[in-house]
């Protein structure tokens, strides 16, 4: 199972805080952001394959990158960079071009993440993305409270979402910025299908699979200490003890 982590951000909001390094090589107690956010991954789920695409105005810290993925035994092939692009899934779209062997089989499902939120015991996301239709999304999440999240609302019986939207508090489940997708294939038509007529990111693609009465599975994980959301420097600078 192939997961790309999406790294390609401008961080403005870090920047303007004072730091010169990208906000996935902030430093996280011994190691970096990063090297947290793989760690849990690699953990929870030997058998997924990393991909990484970053920024090209970040091509000074590869050196940073690339001991990083030698600790983790990940092949420098699956880095790749890019420029600024207009959305998120502009930028996720893009793994066919920069990983052109990726897509051996596109009946493959496939997974994004952020890199700014630390993510615990998640196994069960794989485990369900593995088994779920190829036409169909699946997203994880956690109790959430903040109006900057994207929230998720529960169908009837808890394993489908009803609705999905960015910072509206619709519910009491945030989108923890790990989305899943039951193949290749199905990710890459239906987000060039949307991008060919409007900006988007990965919460307006899930509401174009509801619209169309696509099914988005959902991923709960209910306790707090396993979601560690690093996104904003207030944030990041609450949650620095737990790396202690």
């Amino acid at each position: 199972m192939k997961l790309i982590m999406t790294m390609a951000g401008k961080y403005q909001r870090f920047k303007l805080f004072g730091n010169k390094i990208p906000k996935y090589l902030m430093p996280l107690g011994k190691n970096s952001v990063l090297w947290h956010v793989i760690k849990e991954f690699i953990s929870n789920q030997s058998k997924i394959e990393i991909f990484l695409i970053a920024n090209n105005k970040d091509r000074d810290f590869e050196p940073v990158l690339i001991s990083l993925m030698d600790h983790f035994s990940i092949p420098l092939n699956n880095l790749a960079y890019i420029e600024d692009t207009d959305s998120q899934l502009a930028t996720a779209i893009m793994i066919e071009k920069l990983f052109n062997n990726i897509f051996e089989n596109n009946n493959e499902p496939l997974a994004f993440t952020n890199i700014d939120t630390v993510l615990k015991n998640r196994s069960n996301f794989f485990d369900k993305l593995s088994k779920i239709d190829p036409e169909s999304g699946l997203v994880d999440v956690f109790l959430g409270n903040s109006h900057e999240y994207s929230y998720v609302m529960e169908s009837e019986d808890d394993l489908l979402a009803k609705d999905i939207v960015d910072k509206n508090r619709i519910s009491s489940f945030a989108c923890s910025g790990l989305y899943g997708f039951g193949s290749a294939n199905f990710f890459l038509n239906e987000s060039k299908n949307m991008l060919a007529s409007e900006s988007g990111n990965f919460t307006s693609l899930y509401k174009s699979f509801l619209l169309s009465k696509k099914n988005v599975f959902i991923n709960k994980n209910n306790d707090p200490r396993d979601t560690i959301v690093l996104g904003t420097p207030e944030e990041y600078i609450t949650n620095l003890h737990k790396f202690n």
